[in-house]
């Protein structure tokens, strides 16, 4: 799966700049109902140890380290995380992509809480279910719990009916979530997984180890 990492380096200037004006896209409606609910999905606690995946300038980030939390940052961009330093002096940014089957020795540990926001949907759902049975298997701890937030729809008819309604401003290149489709995958892995719509485009995913794996 092909990412144009120059297209985010050169974002990095303006992201924020244009989510504040309303003129990112229309998939980032509800942005920061969304990161709001991601942080009461994540159910943090002071102390505990956060990772941020694909955590860009920083905005979710700066959520939990507002809750207490440690926080390490991860992205492929050198000048997402560059911004995310400027505005966090706390976060522990660590340069690496999320598809890299092999991640920096600062990331050899294990977090309490697995978070991301407006990535996942560049991956397809048999990749989601692979990262994320890596994620639960290597990287979060007992009783940890990953916490997503993405384009997503509570069903397959609903992002299908969302696609006719966009038209051309639908990406057929991108893999939005359809959370009835991934709450049965997740369960075919071994793992729990919830959902919640916030937005008419995005919702927050929670996906724990299932009891007796």
């Amino acid at each position: 799966m092909k990412i144009d990492k120059e297209l985010f380096n050169n974002w990095a200037a303006n992201y924020d700049q244009s989510l504040a004006a309303g003129t990112a896209p229309i998939s980032f409606e509800g942005y920061e109902d969304v990161l709001a609910e991601t942080v009461v999905q994540a159910k943090v606690a002071p102390g505990m140890n956060v990772l941020d995946l694909g955590t860009g300038t920083g905005n979710l980030a700066a959520h939990f380290i507002a809750a207490g939390c440690d926080v390490w940052g991860m992205d492929f961009s050198e000048n997402m995380l560059a911004k995310a330093q400027e505005k966090l002096s706390s976060l522990h940014t660590v340069l690496a992509d999320l598809r890299d089957e092999t991640w920096p020795q600062s990331l050899t540990r294990h977090f309490d809480r697995i978070v991301s926001a407006y990535v996942w949907h560049d991956f397809d759902l048999a990749y989601k279910m692979r990262l994320l049975k890596r994620l639960s298997g290597q990287y979060l701890a007992s009783q940890g719990r990953v916490v997503i937030a993405d384009i997503a729809y509570s069903d397959q008819a609903a992002r299908t009916q969302a696609g006719a309604y966009w038209g051309r401003l639908w990406s057929k290149a991108e893999h939005y979530w359809a959370a009835d489709e991934t709450i049965a995958a997740c369960k075919a892995n071994g793992l729990g997984c919830t959902y919640q719509q916030v937005s008419s485009c995005a919702g927050v995913f929670v996906i724990e180890i299932a009891p007796g794996n």
